[in-house]
């Protein structure tokens, strides 16, 4: 039985992996006439096979691995350092750096969420998967999840992530994450240095990993996924499109303590749950 619900679970996050592919598939094409298609398709062909020959180009993995200071054990990390305590309830978000439903979640309810942190009415709890790579080594989601790892060393973690989801692409150029989005996050002077040495070593790829796997053994079939007290969130009705969470704090909370409490609402349900 537990072999099969893997298999059944893995098989969607293959479905959600082509869905999300395809949809930025169709994106690039779009406007595109006929007579450059072709022109086009061999760029992207080109774009795609070498930028992996230059992922790992001046990387040395340290055996030196390190744990971000705001780090749980099974592989998260607590948005703004808040700890996690038996007073409040701890959200937990599973998402992909490259997953655009991720980035979309992020832009309309990651301010509400923020705002719930600050206030001290709950704890974010962010775990990072790296799925959306599919069978690619040291793939775009698994060197964001290792930058954004490295970003909390320097209390920057959230701001990095934004930076991730606001410049989401099919690739993140190392010279983004290791400079340019390190920058924007806030990270400067000798902490931008520190950040560079700390991300070229891959101070973090056994942290990276560990939150990998917490996501997939987790039993959720997709990202996003947030989960409160083994409940899965339900953002909204698929079948009639009816939104059951507003992006906005009193709904977050209010779907959050029912799913903390054990209240059964259709804003949450179990974890495997599409």
């Amino acid at each position: 039985m537990a072999n099969n619900q893997q298999h059944s679970r893995r098989a969607a996050l293959r479905q959600q992996q082509e869905l999300e592919q395809q949809r930025r598939r169709r994106n690039r094409v779009i406007g595109i006439g006929a007579g450059v298609i072709a022109v086009v398709l061999l760029v992207v062909i080109g774009i795609v096979a070498i930028p992996p020959l230059l992922d790992n180009r001046g990387v040395e993995v340290t055996k030196n691995q390190q744990t971000p200071p705001n780090a749980t054990a099974e592989g998260g990390i607590m948005q703004d350092g808040k700890k996690r305590s038996d007073k409040v309830p701890n959200v937990i978000a599973y998402t992909d750096f490259m997953c655009p439903h991720c980035a979309e979640y992020e832009e309309a309810y990651g301010p509400a969420f923020a705002e719930l942190v600050q206030q001290g009415k709950i704890t974010l709890e962010h775990r990072t998967a790296y799925f959306m790579d599919g069978e690619k080594q040291a793939g775009p989601s698994n060197r964001a999840a290792i930058a954004a790892a490295t970003a909390d060393a320097f209390g920057k973690y959230r701001e990095y992530a934004d930076v991730l989801f606001k410049n989401q692409s099919s690739y993140y150029p190392e010279k983004d994450l290791r400079s340019t989005f390190a920058e924007q996050a806030g990270i400067k002077g000798e902490d931008l240095k520190k950040f560079q040495e700390l991300y070229r070593t891959r101070a973090y790829k056994d942290f990276a990993t560990k939150s990998h796997e917490a996501f997939m053994n987790s039993g959720a079939t997709g990202t996003p996924t947030y989960v409160v007290n083994g409940k899965k969130l339900i953002f909204g009705d698929q079948a009639t499109g009816q939104t059951l969470i507003a992006p906005d704090a009193k709904s977050i909370l209010d779907a959050v303590t029912k799913a903390q409490n054990g209240v059964d609402d259709p804003t949450n349900g179990p974890i495997g749950e599409k």
